[in-house]
């Protein structure tokens, strides 16, 4: 499954997800502001407290150009 961690309103998770939804990409979307599960998951992953980071399979990666492109390639 697909995984998504995001800050609601942050721009760049805003700059994905509009990208996922116009390649029909189905994803877990996952809140990771500071102090929810999401974010200690995050960083445990991650090694930062930074969004958007997606993570597939062994994939993991942040910045928001870098993941539609990823998305473009293998996922739709």
């Amino acid at each position: 499954m697909i995984k998504l961690y995001t800050y609601p309103h942050c721009p760049y998770c805003v700059k994905v997800r509009q990208a996922f939804a116009q390649m029909g990409v189905k994803y877990e979307e996952v809140n990771a502001e500071r102090g929810t599960p999401g974010s200690a998951e995050l960083v445990k992953l991650g090694g930062k407290q930074q969004v958007p980071f997606l993570v597939n399979g062994g994939t993991m990666m942040y910045e928001s150009d870098d993941i539609i492109n990823y998305a473009q390639k293998n996922l739709s």
